[in-house]
């Protein structure tokens, strides 16, 4: 038993959890101090979606060159480090700014370092896992980004009020760079990089095998599906929530950010379970359950702003939607092309979810808010996440064991 405990796909699976969940902290916590950051730097709601559109634009492109070059090199590990390195860094730029165009271009650093961290942690995860435990592993770094929003939202508002906001992105940054040398130290490179043939072809990535990676359908749906998700569930609700418990809610920024930590806490539990139930009933069932709970998930907040225990059940039961993520963005498209394109089938939902839905979708809630107030932001998140249910139908199944035909012998099945 301890010498399965301590194997090394535990072990990698562990820092991938870590390294996750900072990004998401790094990249939301600072939600929960709008309030103090839109007084301090007299930044209205438009502004405040620019800054998070200005992560998802530098989000996308980094997402899907940097993860394209590491397919390419065939090296995760140094490119992995360097970004965990660049994010944390960018963090205290943004703690360190004093003008909107300097916070702006502190964000859109670390958007540009955070795409690629994403499918590279994500891929190592598909490397490293045994079969019958991917979709559970891969579920597990998404929900460890939920515990840590759980966490976060306490603790740095906690920090911004009793000192500084910018106190509290000092301390968030801390963390990154210790985990950069844990993988220094620790991590070995993926074994499917490591592998420099399949299948007696070249390692290196020609334009002919990503037109072949572009032409599969569930490749496609994800990059659709993943606009709609992030527009919706991340450029929206998770950007604009804390402030929405605020002013439309009235309630206290501390009372505020434990309803998000609660909400956070509750979708690990979607994280976990949905992934989790995939190994089990198929890929495309769980992904349907997740985006028809996601898709309902604003309306909590819309019914019950005004009372919290309702607001705090129906929350309980709508986690389920944030199952959705690693599903649509990871397992999904990365089982759905042969294993040595895993990383590229995987950016790209990344890349134009957040260059479309992550820059569109919090410049529009932004300015819904600043013109008809953000219970509009809330509705306008309600509409477009019902669609990743819709094209979630179209989806063809890509468990190893349920889906029918093999991709590796037949790369181009289920393309459109």
């Amino acid at each position: 038993m301890r010498s399965r405990w301590w194997s090394y796909e535990n072990g990698i699976v562990a820092l991938m959890c870590v390294g996750y969940g900072l990004i998401f902290v790094d990249r939301f916590g600072i939600t929960n101090l709008f309030p103090q950051i839109a007084k301090a730097m007299h930044l209205n709601d438009a502004q405040l979606g620019e800054t998070m559109s200005a992560v998802a634009l530098g989000w996308g492109f980094g997402a899907l060159i940097f993860a394209y070059v590491s397919d390419v090199i065939g090296k995760k590990k140094p490119l992995l480090i360097t970004v965990v390195l660049i994010f944390s860094l960018s963090t205290f730029v943004s703690g360190i700014a004093t003008s909107f165009v300097a916070f702006l271009l502190a964000r859109v650093l670390l958007g540009a370092a955070e795409g690629p961290a994403i499918p590279l942690l994500q891929s190592t995860v598909l490397a490293e896992s045994s079969e019958g435990r991917r979709g559970l592993n891969t579920g597990l770094p998404v929900a460890t980004s939920s515990l840590f929003n759980a966490i976060a939202p306490i603790l740095l508002v906690w920090i911004a009020t009793t000192w500084n906001w910018r106190y509290a992105l000092f301390v968030i940054t801390l963390p990154g760079l210790i985990l950069a040398a844990l993988l220094a130290k620790f991590m070995r490179e993926p074994k499917t990089m490591a592998v420099g043939v399949e299948a007696g072809r070249d390692a290196r990535i020609r334009w002919a095998d990503v037109r072949v990676v572009l032409r599969n359908r569930n490749v496609w749906l994800s990059m659709v599906i993943a606009v709609f998700f992030v527009g919706g569930c991340i450029a929206t609700l998770s950007t604009f929530l804390p402030l929405y418990l605020v002013q439309v809610g009235g309630l206290k920024q501390t009372t505020a950010a434990s309803i998000v930590s609660f909400y956070g806490a509750m979708s690990v539990v979607g994280n976990i379970l949905l992934p989790g139930l995939s190994d089990k009933i198929g890929r495309k069932k769980a992904f349907l359950i997740a985006s028809f709970c996601s898709s309902l998930s604003p309306i909590p907040f819309l019914l019950f702003v005004h009372h919290i225990p309702a607001l705090l059940i129906t929350c309980v039961i709508l986690c389920l939607g944030q199952g959705i993520a690693s599903m649509c963005m990871f397992v999904i498209p990365g089982e759905s092309v042969p294993p040595r394109f895993a990383a590229t089938a995987q950016a790209l939902p990344n890349f134009v979810g957040e260059v479309i839905g992550g820059t569109v979708g919090s410049i529009v809630a932004g300015a819904l808010g600043d013109h008809f107030g953000l219970r509009a932001a809330m509705i306008f998140a309600l509409v477009i996440i019902s669609m990743t249910f819709v094209f979630g139908l179209a989806y063809k199944e890509t468990h190893p064991r349920l889906k029918q035909g093999s991709l590796a012998s037949a790369p181009v099945e289920g393309t459109v």
